[in-house]
């Protein structure tokens, strides 16, 4: 089975980041491709449009988003659109990523596995309750009831980039918050082991960020009452799963 094509967010102007990235990449016979990261401040861009304040300041955040996170997600948007249009399943990777030894051994058992599983994160889990799928040898791949945290690098089959597109119309939310609340899109994410990258950060961001500014105080019941509801829907879409998984397994 061909390993699938690997694609590398990063802005055009971060050379020292693409530098990074190409040599870890090279040195392990990995193909990939740049995907030029969108410009947040390019407000030219139709994307852009997508965006939602009003959801934004008074049902999410409570604050403006950064240009650095609206290009986040709208890179990452196209690229699920890419996957679409393809019709192929692909890797996508941050460019700050820091690729782990044996990497392109993982990318053929994604190849193998993308179908089936439609999202498969392929950086450590950062937090949350994970349920083993499947076990051998030399591979793991475990459901994550929480997929927040970043997306440095995942891989996606059609099927499951359909699925974010057609529950993405309209942005209010960090693009790793959306992909980790499946009653969104009816997407779960998979975790593999072994991981294709880790998180180190040897960068500063030049893609998200967040204003660490005070929400305003009178925005706070409205995003609170918000945040109880997408708490609660996550929490009967995982108790559904699980109990899903318990009838079929």
């Amino acid at each position: 089975m061909p390993v699938m094509p690997v694609f590398v967010i990063s802005l055009k102007r971060s050379q020292e980041r693409r530098d990074y990235i190409a040599s870890q990449l090279q040195a392990q016979g990995i193909d990939f491709s740049f995907f030029d990261a969108i410009d947040g401040s390019d407000k030219s861009n139709p994307l852009l449009k997508r965006y939602n304040y009003t959801k934004r300041l008074w049902l999410t955040s409570g604050k403006m988003p950064t240009n650095g996170e609206i290009g986040c997600y709208a890179s990452h948007y196209s690229l699920w659109q890419k996957c679409v249009d393809m019709n192929q399943p692909l890797v996508v990777v941050e460019d700050d990523a820091k690729i782990c030894p044996n990497a392109e051994q993982t990318l053929k058992m994604v190849a193998e596995k993308i179908e089936q599983y439609g999202c498969l994160r392929l950086e450590t889990v950062i937090r949350g309750e994970t349920i083993p799928m499947e076990e051998a040898e030399h591979y793991r791949i475990s459901w994550m009831s929480d997929n927040f945290g970043g997306l440095r690098a995942y891989a996606l089959a059609p099927w499951a980039a359909k699925k974010l597109l057609n529950g993405s119309k309209t942005w209010s939310l960090p693009v790793d918050n959306y992909l980790g609340a499946p009653y969104f899109h009816g997407m779960e994410s998979y975790h593999l082991h072994p991981d294709f990258a880790e998180d180190t950060r040897p960068f500063e961001t030049t893609i998200q960020f967040y204003d660490e500014d005070k929400v305003p105080f009178y925005r706070k019941p409205s995003r609170e009452v918000y945040s109880a509801y997408r708490k609660l829907r996550l929490y009967l879409h995982n108790k559904k799963f699980k109990k899903n998984l318990n009838r079929t397994g």
